[in-house]
């Protein structure tokens, strides 16, 4: 997924930088996820003296990943337009905001899809891209239901095009995005996102993932962010007390989280079918998701603790490319079989050796290929 805008980044630092932190974990999330069914794990349970702690949902519910990364590109890339409401800058200029997503998202994305495909070639194995209608909707990332799209041959690939979709509609919404606003915008994101849902089960049945993720099916998880991002930048009686209780606000967001993780853990069944927690789940979800970066951003100690630490937000720097890198990793780790014959111990083994190399091949690509176009959009 992709990053904050870096200049935003380096105005407050020293609080932003949770976020990043925040994003390095949504990615790792994600990994984990995919390592646990990878390694066909079954339950995770620790036992503590009598006591036996199922933390199945933590390696279970890591796709919602994803959904904190839809809060956070909600929340940073709405600042410049909530700042621009609110008086304190210009109003954003459109082109160079649309040239900064393009050169931060497809540089990245290009390359891992031509070494996708030469790899294939060297191999000599059949390319993953079997004609040329399949390459142009690979190009434009049409990763999106037939019979526009197709499935994309990186797993991960499926939500690009949902943020690029976020990236566009954004400047129509940024009249909204001012505190005075807020519960226009709120209602807005909530209904649209309930409409489509309750039409994709209405008219593709329950179950289609894909279809009921699409804009504006996932409105909700930007929203949250865009409402932090106002919650931010106003100087209103809400942020003020935000401010001073941040220490509440912090234990509510991850509480609240932890409770998302087991509520969906126990009702996964319902989720895709006509069911309060498949209209309310990404909501809530996002809802905490958006506590704990509010919290972070005004100063909390414990939020800035979890993921305001060195190693957090080195991986956030180069989530993006861990985001894109760590599914064909997995899925080569696999075909060799090194891990085949383990069994208790093949989940941590295949999630160490996975994340090693993840975070490795993260840390080249962006060196050489999202740096320097950071750079170049600045």
């Amino acid at each position: 997924m992709t990053s904050p805008e870096n200049n935003v980044f380096t105005e407050d630092k020293s609080h932003l930088r949770v976020l990043t932190g925040l994003r390095g974990w949504a990615a790792l999330w994600v990994l984990i996820f995919h390592v646990y069914e990878t390694s066909q794990h079954g339950l995770v349970v620790f036992h503590v003296g009598k006591w036996n702690i199922d933390l199945t949902p933590f390696f279970s519910s890591g796709w919602s990943g994803v959904q904190i990364f839809f809060v956070l590109s909600g929340f940073l890339l709405s600042l410049p337009f909530v700042q621009w409401q609110a008086g304190t800058r210009e109003r954003p200029n459109l082109g160079r905001y649309l040239f900064r997503r393009v050169a931060r998202v497809l540089p990245a994305y290009y390359v891992q899809l031509a070494i996708l495909l030469g790899g294939a070639y060297l191999l000599g194995q059949a390319s993953p891209i079997a004609n040329v209608e399949s390459l142009l909707r690979h190009l434009f990332m049409l990763f999106v239901p037939p019979p526009v799209g197709m499935d994309p041959i990186n797993t991960v690939w499926w939500t690009l095009p949902i943020e690029f979709m976020f990236y566009l509609t954004l400047p129509f919404l940024a009249g909204l995005i001012n505190p005075k606003r807020w519960l226009l915008l709120l209602i807005l994101m909530l209904t649209s996102m309930w409409l489509w849902r309750a039409g994709t089960i209405i008219y593709t049945g329950p179950g289609n993932f894909l279809m009921s993720s699409q804009l504006p099916g996932s409105m909700d998880s930007f929203g949250m962010g865009m409402l932090g991002a106002m919650l931010h930048v106003s100087k209103n009686s809400v942020s003020v007390w935000l401010s001073r209780h941040h220490n509440l606000i912090a234990m509510a967001g991850l509480a609240i989280l932890l409770l998302c993780l087991y509520w969906l853990h126990y009702r996964w069944m319902d989720y895709w079918n006509h069911s309060l927690i498949f209209y309310t789940w990404t909501t809530v979800y996002s809802f905490a998701a958006m506590l704990v970066a509010i919290a972070g951003v005004k100063g909390n100690r414990l939020i800035g603790w979890l993921f305001g630490n060195s190693a957090i937000v080195f991986a956030g720097v180069v989530s993006y490319s861990i985001y894109l890198w760590h599914a064909p990793l997995l899925r080569w780790l696999s075909e060799i079989g090194l891990f085949s014959e383990l069994q208790d111990n093949r989940l941590p083994l295949l999630l160490l050796a996975t994340m090693a190399g993840a975070v490795s091949i993260a840390s080249v690509s962006y060196a050489l290929i999202e740096r320097p176009f950071i750079r170049m959009r600045r």
